[in-house]
């Protein structure tokens, strides 16, 4: 008994970080020291060896909205590529362009240069034809967020290797000319993810739809994309009757605006992130759609719900949305369909006939180190939303506990997940706002909470060649085999709303009570060539090489060994 309640306890410091602004934020090792440093939209904040942060010099990000991570040139260190949105008005005073960050200093990028502003809101990083260098693809929104619903086209670049990207969105398949609502439309993209959904060794490219649009998922066949999110049930929940209640109707007649019944193009989503993970341990790779719902858009406007990838039934990517479709409206929300598996809210203190649930982001981590990954969901800009966090049971169902583990914050439109103080657990840097709801807190705030879980994990580096495999490995897959079973990641790059990333080239696996028995890598090449290591240790850290395999071993982190 005393094993068992000494493997479950998890519990979180709260240490405010007033001294930095409080924007959406990563956790990223900027200057290469081993400490996951703190990257706002503006600014870099490098990491005391988890004793704080200070300001750092070298990037300036001011002008950006936000950056993303990655080593475009394969030499070893972290290079950015910064995002810039402007509105039509700042672009024709004053254009900025995206920018690539390499090398430590600013290189300007012909590809990113353009006669109108791009309004970017998903980048994501991955090597998607697998040639070792990393390619980028941009989720872009409206053309005019004011009118209408015709959005900008996704981009696709393929990295050339030196910082410059060649244009492949026509040459790949990704060009949608259709209108709005056409299967060949493009949708507003609030976040873009890339994930390998079928376990064949290429990504797929996952768009994250807003304007209750269909979600979009790009899978490749030769050299060629096509979209077949409606397929693989990736584009939106079954229920597309665009009815509104009458409700609803007068609440906007005394506004004077009409609201017709939706078509089936604009019956689905606010979706901001797709969130893949394997969260259930069966060797492919899971999804979470977060999204943003209102109580009088009716329950034909998708809830935020776990897709469950039945590939071992279909042997095909299938997602099964985790809703149940209920004979009578939910008391609770008015809605005809809720989330199982432990995810549906309480949206309390709002009424059940007018909440809104603002989900922005979604991570996947194992906060309680216990063999399980568990879920985190930034709830923002509305009343009496908050960050959620959802602990994942043995059965694969989640119970939300962030009140018990004293994590109580209210509008939380962004979090930062990492170790930052390289004690072996995911530490969470949190932001919260006063957007439509200024009785959140008195002002805006950073917020760290330091992890102290008391179970074991495994920490791994990987390293790629630099040449037939991207430097940071992203795209890779680890199998960690235990004796209770096999746990699985793939590394990512950026992706979700507004670049929410993680450290390049490195996975956590809580162990519990588990004892390892074997590491499997199986690198982002052509090849998907594979490394073996033997007899892991129990609890520590790893650096693992694709040519060299393992090449450092720690009871505990050394920055000098790890980075």
């Amino acid at each position: 008994m005393l094993l068992l309640l000494l493997l479950t306890v998890l519990s979180f410091d709260r240490v405010p970080l007033d001294q930095i602004p409080p924007e959406r934020c990563n956790l990223i090792d900027v200057d290469g020291d081993g400490w996951l440093d703190l990257v706002t939209a503006s600014q870099v904040f490098a990491n005391r060896q988890g004793q704080g942060f200070a300001r750092a010099a070298g990037a300036d990000l001011s002008g950006c909205s936000f950056s993303v991570w990655g080593d475009f040139n394969n030499d070893g260190d972290l290079d950015a590529l910064a995002i810039t949105r402007q509105n039509p008005a700042e672009f024709a005073q004053a254009p900025r362009h995206h920018r690539v960050f390499l090398s430590r200093q600013w290189l300007e990028s012909r590809e990113f240069a353009r006669p109108d502003p791009w309004n970017t809101l998903g980048v994501a990083l991955s090597d998607l034809d697998r040639d070792g260098k990393l390619d980028v693809a941009l989720g872009q929104a409206y053309v005019d967020e004011s009118k209408g619903y015709e959005a900008q086209q996704m981009r696709v670049y393929a990295g050339r290797g030196d910082g410059q990207f060649s244009e492949k969105t026509q040459e790949w398949g990704f060009l949608t000319p259709g209108p709005a609502g056409a299967a060949n439309g493009g949708r507003p993209l609030y976040g873009l993810s890339a994930a390998d959904l079928d376990n064949d060794g290429f990504p797929e490219l996952l768009g994250a739809a807003y304007g209750r649009q269909w979600n979009t998922l790009w899978k490749r066949t030769g050299q060629f994309y096509s979209e077949c999110a409606a397929k693989y049930g990736l584009d939106g929940d079954s229920i597309r009757h665009g009815k509104y209640t009458e409700a609803t109707r007068e609440k906007f007649r005394q506004r004077n605006q009409p609201r017709p019944d939706e078509l089936p193009f604009r019956s689905n989503g606010n979706t901001f992130c797709l969130a893949p993970a394997d969260f259930d341990n069966d060797g492919d790779l899971d999804v979470f759609s977060a999204d943003i719902t209102h109580s009088w858009a009716g329950d034909s406007s998708d809830l935020s719900a776990l897709l469950v990838n039945r590939m071992e039934t279909f042997q095909e990517p299938f997602f099964e949305r985790c809703l149940e479709v209920l004979a009578s409206p939910d008391p609770d929300t008015g809605f005809q369909a809720r989330p199982t598996r432990g995810l549906a809210r309480d949206h309390r203190p709002q009424a059940a006939t007018n909440w809104n649930q603002g989900d922005l982001q979604a991570h996947w981590a194992d906060l309680d180190c216990d063999g399980r990954l568990d879920l985190i969901v930034c709830e923002s800009d509305y009343p009496g939303n908050r960050l959620r966090v959802f602990l994942q049971k043995a059965d694969h169902s989640f119970r939300e506990a962030e009140k018990e583990l004293g994590i109580d914050f209210n509008n939380c439109p962004g979090v930062a997940v990492g170790d930052v103080d390289r004690d072996g657990d995911p530490d969470l840097i949190t932001l919260g706002t006063r957007t439509r709801w200024p009785e959140a807190r008195p002002k805006p705030e950073l917020v760290l909470w330091r992890n102290r879980s008391s179970n074991p994990s495994l920490h791994l580096r990987l390293v790629g060649d630099g040449k037939t495999a991207n430097r940071d490995a992203i795209g890779a897959r680890l199998y960690l085999e235990t004796d209770q079973g096999t746990q699985m990641r793939e590394l990512q790059g950026s992706y979700g709303h507004w670049g929410q990333q993680t450290q390049p080239g490195e996975a956590h696996f809580g162990l519990g009570a588990a004892i390892p028995k074997r590491i499997r890598v199986v690198w982002p090449n052509q090849a998907a060539s594979q490394t073996l290591i033997e007899n892991p240790p129990a609890n520590g850290w790893l650096v693992i090489h694709q040519t060299d395999g393992e090449t450092a071993r720690m009871s505990r982190f050394e920055a000098g060994r790890f980075r």
